[in-house]
């Protein structure tokens, strides 16, 4: 199996160095990986929109299976904080797998939305024969796995339950279940759907189990 992780940092050196600090210490495992970077075009006030996009699309089709941000990243003479981007993200995909590198974690702590075991210290991560930077890429291979075995578990489950639904038809625990999984996947790669089509699919749901109820009440009253 192939992992991909996007990377995304303005300095060449210090994505060499992470790619270079991951791969070590995949000797003797049976892991191929491949990396991802993303351009950081535009200025300061519209970099973590752009690049948020960016990897939002490439979540959906599951181009890369986690993603590591830099705290500090320079633009020109402005300063983008990667927690920018992470939230950003996790507010649209609140379940993938994001890493943020820092040399300053007590700035990322500091965030309410950013999860403490989600960031990690540059100075030791990068410090090859070192048992945290060992830990810490043994951590994103687990959450790589857990991600990607979930995604693929709901996905499965989604599509066998539509089928049951076309071949099946209506009932109100089935189409319960399919809201239930939908958002559930939402919550790792995008669907699509908006909160205004959620919304509706919801008031659907809620007015055909009424009126399923309804024709059962009616049923059981005749004589």
């Amino acid at each position: 199996m192939e992992y991909i992780i996007g990377l995304i940092d303005e300095e060449d050196a210090q994505l060499s160095t992470i790619r270079r600090t991951i791969k070590t210490h995949l000797d003797g495992k049976e892991y191929r990986i491949a990396f991802k970077e993303y351009p950081l075009s535009g200025g300061a006030d519209t970099l973590a929109t752009n690049v948020t996009k960016e990897v939002i699309d490439d979540i959906f089709s599951d181009a890369i299976n986690s993603l590591i941000i830099d705290y500090k990243i320079m633009i020109k003479t402005a300063l983008v904080e990667g927690t920018d981007i992470y939230k950003k993200i996790l507010e649209r995909v609140p379940r993938f797998p994001v890493t943020i590198l820092t040399d300053v974690p007590d700035n990322c702590y500091k965030k309410d939305f950013v999860d403490a075991d989600k960031v990690y210290w540059k100075h030791d991560f990068f410090k090859i024969e070192g048992d945290y930077s060992k830990e810490k890429t043994r951590n994103m291979f687990f959450n790589m796995d857990r991600y990607i075995k979930q995604r693929a578990e709901m996905s499965l489950r989604l599509r066998e339950l539509l089928d049951r639904l076309g071949t099946d038809g209506f009932s109100p625990d089935l189409y319960q279940e399919i809201i239930s999984i939908e958002k559930n996947l939402d919550e790792l790669y995008p669907l699509g759907q908006t909160q205004i089509d959620k919304a509706i699919k919801m008031n659907e749901l809620k007015e055909a189990v009424a009126l399923l109820l309804e024709a059962e009440r009616i049923v059981r009253n005749l004589p």
